[in-house]
């Protein structure tokens, strides 16, 4: 495997409850959000090619977080995607959160791609495939 995927995120106001942590399904969000960034950037499949184009999506099968320590207005957390599981139709991403090193939350998030007109799961194709190789532990 290569480096694992990772992008930067600022922990906002907007992110917060009022003692200044961030509120746990913002993590959610971020978890959702890196994802797709990982399928723009990573896969070379935007989401607006994917869902209003091809008719493909991959919609959440299971999604869990185990939290460590809380994160706080003005971190700059770092979530690092890999791939734990690759399936036929399904990705199973490990997200981890690290905060100047230090590990927040690891989340587990599970997906499977379908057809949007016939919500029916699809295999993965081959030449996406390739490309999510490179992110399994």
């Amino acid at each position: 495997m290569q480096q694992p995927f990772a992008r930067e995120r600022l922990i906002r106001f907007s992110h917060c409850d009022p003692a200044g942590i961030v509120y746990f399904v913002n993590f959610f969000d971020m978890v959702a959000g890196v994802v797709e960034d990982w399928f723009r950037d990573a896969i070379g499949l935007p989401f607006d090619e994917m869902h209003l184009k091809r008719r493909i999506g991959f919609p959440i099968v299971n999604t869990n977080c185990e939290f460590f320590r809380p994160s706080h207005l003005g971190d700059m957390l770092r979530l690092q995607l890999a791939i734990a599981r690759l399936g036929r139709s399904s990705i199973e991403f490990e997200v981890r959160g690290l905060v100047r090193g230090e590990e927040k939350f690891l989340a587990r998030h599970k997906v499977a791609l379908v057809s949007l007109d016939s919500w029916r799961p699809l295999p993965i194709p081959e030449d996406m495939r390739a490309k999510m190789r490179e992110y399994v532990l």
